[in-house]
């Protein structure tokens, strides 16, 4: 898109047309000619975020998924560097996990079961499916975008790095056990604070810890979110923290892999809950760890 295609849509990027800001630019909604909404990102001046910058054109315009935030375009013209998404109505997830009082909309535990389905596909997918091998080494509920229907979408992939040796120099390698694990980590944070409104840090800090988890669930029940007491859900809800306990485990090599994770998670609530893979089957084979071992704490 060119530069003046983006200011017509911003406004010239008017300030009430801000939706966000992070640390290597602001968001803005955008509106086409056509009607059509888009999701702007205006990249700061300073010349470190170039590298930001390349890696989402690199993964984002290369690679298209389900649960991947779409990039329709980008700009680079006098010093600006323009980043240019599918509009996602319903915002970042932080935004429904986190609301303020004035916003009394929770989300239910099928929409909550379907965010971590998405979240867990995709990033599988990321890790073995795609040709990069990407590892996004930055999930949060804050990256985590959801369209009209409560399916997430991930972005911000400023961070990430290749698994595939030959992206990168031979180094890229270490990226495979480590970073891969990280997202591992991040995603049994992010399942914490789906259902507990706390990520795993700070339960950590205060009396929940991962060893009265791992223990036994039900010594977890004073810190769901109130909203999903009482509602039929409760097994379902003690079996998803014991995966989140398993993605946390302090040493990456007693983590599960984002795939094990995921064809776990769809083995007892894709039918369950009507979620499908689609055409977007992971057509993979996983490590040899069983689905019990995933669970067992």
């Amino acid at each position: 898109m060119s530069l003046t295609e983006i200011k017509d849509a911003t406004d010239c990027f008017s300030l009430e047309n801000a939706i966000g800001m992070g640390k290597i630019g602001i968001m803005y909604e955008g509106r086409l000619t056509d009607g059509s909404n888009l999701a702007i990102k205006r990249l700061f001046g300073s010349k470190q975020f170039k590298k930001e910058f390349l890696l989402e054109i690199r993964i984002l315009g290369k690679y298209k998924h389900k649960n991947i935030v779409p990039l329709l375009g980008f700009c680079v013209e006098r010093n600006e560097r323009i980043l240019v998404y599918q509009h996602m109505p319903n915002g970042r997830l932080s935004k429904w996990l986190h609301p303020l009082e004035s916003e009394v909309t929770r989300l239910n535990w099928p929409q909550r079961i379907k965010i971590a389905l998405g979240v867990a596909r995709g990033l599988s997918w990321l890790h073995y499916t795609c040709n990069l091998h990407v590892v996004h080494r930055n999930i949060s509920s804050e990256c985590v975008l959801l369209d009209k229907n409560f399916e997430p979408k991930i972005s911000n992939f400023g961070k990430a790095k290749f698994m595939n040796p030959n992206i990168e120099d031979g180094a890229s390698t270490i990226f495979y056990v480590s970073d891969g694990k990280k997202d591992v980590y991040d995603f049994g944070s992010l399942i914490f604070e789906l259902i507990t409104g706390k990520t795993f840090n700070e339960l950590s800090r205060s009396s929940y810890n991962a060893t009265n988890l791992s223990g036994n669930p039900s010594n977890f029940y004073d810190a769901i979110e109130e909203s999903l007491i009482g509602e039929g859900f409760e097994n379902e809800v003690y079996t998803l923290i014991k995966v989140a306990c398993k993605c946390v485990k302090p040493f990456p090599d007693e983590r599960p892999t984002m795939l094990e994770v995921y064809n776990y998670m769809i083995d007892i609530w894709g039918e369950r809950h009507r979620i499908s893979d689609g055409s977007d089957t992971l057509n993979v084979s996983s490590s040899s760890t069983s689905v019990d071992e995933i669970v067992e704490l």
